[in-house]
């Protein structure tokens, strides 16, 4: 991930509270440090104008940092459309992986990238919310790819978008990393530590204050899903986690290595 700071000196408290891995001045920018920036948080101090059209025309969001405080721009031409979730629960799951995640809340504007990722399915699948068959707590899996899914699981509220066309299908997300907004993340969740922030489907719920509201919601307002820059990167798989009875094919997905996965992440 890339920060554009803007001081003229650079900010040790603003270094630690992003937990930047590096900071470079435009002159030791090059292209190839994209790729890089997937597990690497990266601060370009006093960026100029070419930086900032080459990482727009990328596909990532500028969150740029100042005196005044933080401020995100992305572009909505970059929004995942209703096509890319009406696949099948397992390929979103892992496509989903290194895009990014936004919540509007107040004057806030919370943002991370995926990092972790579970598909569940129908009636047959014995760890998925539909396989007692359609209940009035379940409907929204049943809803077409695009949707909100939220439902509760030991008093934290689990965020799900469907997948699919006819079936219920769902991804649950499991772990985000940190992006922007991370100073409200903080108030919501009564933890400092980035990298336990929302590392758990719980915990990011918490920061990303998801709500029963949401539940059967189509993306695009309440909750933004983004495409990003990162095409390359290696993709773990295990069982997933916490279920009684699984499948037998691995449906957890997340990003190796990444530091906000899961406590059970990189096995």
């Amino acid at each position: 991930m890339f920060y554009l700071l803007n001081f003229s000196s650079i900010p040790e408290n603003i270094i630690k509270r992003y937990k930047i891995d590096e900071t470079i001045y435009p002159r030791d920018f090059y292209p190839e440090i994209l790729d890089e920036s997937l597990n690497r948080r990266i601060a370009i101090v006093n960026p100029d104008s070419e930086i900032r059209k080459y990482l727009r025309k990328r596909k990532m969001p500028l969150v740029e940092i100042s005196p005044h405080g933080e401020k995100v721009a992305w572009n909505k031409e970059n929004l995942l459309d209703k096509s890319f979730f009406q696949r099948d629960a397992r390929e979103v799951a892992q496509a989903l992986l290194g895009k990014f995640i936004i919540r509007p809340i107040s004057k806030n504007l919370l943002m991370g990238k995926i990092v972790e990722t579970e598909a569940y399915y129908g009636e047959k699948d014995p760890a998925s919310r539909a396989y007692h068959g359609k209940k009035n707590y379940n409907q929204g899996m049943y809803l077409p790819g695009g949707h909100i899914f939220i439902y509760m699981v030991h008093a934290n509220w689990m965020l799900n978008i469907t997948t699919d066309m006819e079936e219920a299908q769902a991804v649950l997300i499991r772990a985000v990393e940190p992006v922007s907004g991370i100073e409200k993340m903080i108030e919501l969740r009564k933890k400092k530590n980035l990298s336990d922030l929302c590392s758990g489907p719980g915990k990011l719920s918490q920061a990303f204050h998801i709500t029963r509201e949401m539940n059967q919601k189509p993306l695009g307002q309440s909750l933004i899903i983004m495409d990003s820059p990162w095409k390359k990167f290696e993709i773990r798989t295990s069982h997933r986690i916490g279920v009684r009875e699984d499948l037998e094919e691995h449906l957890r997905f997340f990003i190796s290595p990444n530091k906000f996965v899961s406590r059970k992440g990189n096995i």
